[in-house]
């Protein structure tokens, strides 16, 4: 198996070159970014003779093609920029390679969706949202719906809380991209309310949910995110009247994000500063790139975080109501530490690549997370110490 990665020298693409490199039967992995430099002297840390790195401008088609073209599949593990993915997915049909990425904010997903005949036409899976939030949840939720014969609700939830020592340290360190964050906190976000999807207020609905220790009790509230752009057409035919999506980061760097947000750091809409223009959310993310930098410098932190991913998910079987919670617990892997927010977004999209090149997901064409087998699946996260956990209820109603 030959796997390249685009975004390979980003933050989230660390652990995914781990969970690679930990497969005997990976033959080579590809880091190709923009960053050449910081790919190269990524790739030269692993010490190992199958990982490389190269030069690539995403935008650029026919370079792309060409520096994966000898790759069975590509993991896409690049920012979210207008039109980057659909350039990336073009240059995979050229080159004849499955495709999978973590997740396109709802509104790309959906577009990415409707290309689902070119890659059935070039015999090719494109899998879509294989990171933690989409991707874990999302598998999480077929699992409930597979076990009932209509389904009514289905609620995702991410909650997580970090209980890192931070040896007196005074640091602003977001759980993942800054730039995801801004955009999540800025955009309307869509969920699918009474048959149809429903534009919202960002943060709107705000919801308490109880998770395990040593999270706990939860306030969540709606983002923009891409569950209910894969997930409703997946199951719509079992009678999905709702499918939401609500996140809970901890109440301190949710409070300072919201503010970040509030004041205008998430635009990406250019201001003028002097004679230079710039743009707001670039500036944060430089400036919080720098902060983490300065301030941690020459620290060694035992990162100890926690997080949950949820279904809820609400069905019938047999003419009975149930309610299914599946959880999937997260902590740092024992070996590769980083954080549960690593493990969790970079694992999946290995796995899904995996099973690419293995023909495991035969069926060609463009999936959401939905198209994978959650016990195989479920599996494969317990091999990288991710566990999942079920209840199910019955619930009684009256004659």
């Amino acid at each position: 198996m030959r796997i390249a990665i685009i975004g390979g020298a980003g933050a989230m693409a660390r652990t995914t070159i781990l969970d690679l490199l930990n497969n005997k039967e990976i033959e080579s992995v590809l880091l190709a970014d923009y960053q050449e430099e910081k790919a190269k002297q990524i790739a030269a840390s692993f010490d190992d003779p199958r990982i490389e790195a190269c030069f690539v401008d995403g935008f650029n088609v026919e370079q792309t093609a060409k520096a994966i073209e000898n790759y069975d599949a590509v993991i896409n593990s690049a920012q979210l920029f207008p039109g980057l993915f659909e350039k990336i997915m073009d240059a995979c049909l050229i080159s004849k390679c499955h495709y999978n990425d973590l997740g396109g904010m709802f509104w790309t997903t959906q577009k990415l969706l409707k290309r689902n005949d070119e890659f059935k036409e070039a015999g090719l899976t494109a899998i879509l949202c294989m990171g933690s939030a989409p991707g874990i949840t999302n598998i999480l939720g077929r699992y409930a719906c597979d076990r009932l014969d209509e389904v009514e609700d289905v609620h995702f939830w991410d909650a997580s809380v970090d209980l890192t020592d931070m040896q007196g340290i005074e640091v602003f360190l977001p759980p993942y991209s800054i730039r995801t964050i801004m955009q999540e906190y800025s955009d309307e976000a869509v969920q699918y309310i009474n048959g149809a999807y429903q534009v919202l207020a960002p943060l709107s609905g705000a919801a308490e949910a109880e998770f395990p220790e040593p999270i706990g009790k939860r306030i969540c509230i709606h983002t923009l995110h891409s569950e209910p752009a894969t997930f409703v057409p997946a199951f719509k035919h079992k009678g999905l009247r709702n499918c939401t999506w609500r996140l809970g980061l901890p109440i301190e760097f949710h409070e300072k994000a919201k503010f970040f947000s509030e004041i205008g750091f998430s635009s990406t809409e250019p201001v003028k500063v002097g004679e230079f223009e710039v743009v707001p959310r670039e500036v944060l993310a430089s400036v919080v790139e720098k902060h983490i930098r300065e301030k941690l410098a020459g620290v060694q932190l035992e990162i100890n975080d926690v997080e949950c991913l949820r279904a809820q998910v609400f069905g019938k079987k047999d003419g009975q109501k149930y309610e299914y919670i599946v959880d999937c617990i997260v902590r740092p892997h024992k070996v590769w530490k980083g954080s549960c927010g690593d493990l969790c977004t970079g694992v999946p999209s290995s796995i899904a690549a995996q099973m690419q090149c293995q023909g495991i997901i035969r069926e060609p064409g463009v999936w959401g997370p939905e198209v994978i087998d959650p016990e195989f699946f479920f599996s494969e996260l317990g091999k990288r110490e991710m566990y999942v956990e079920v209840m199910v209820k019955q619930i009684l109603t009256p004659n």
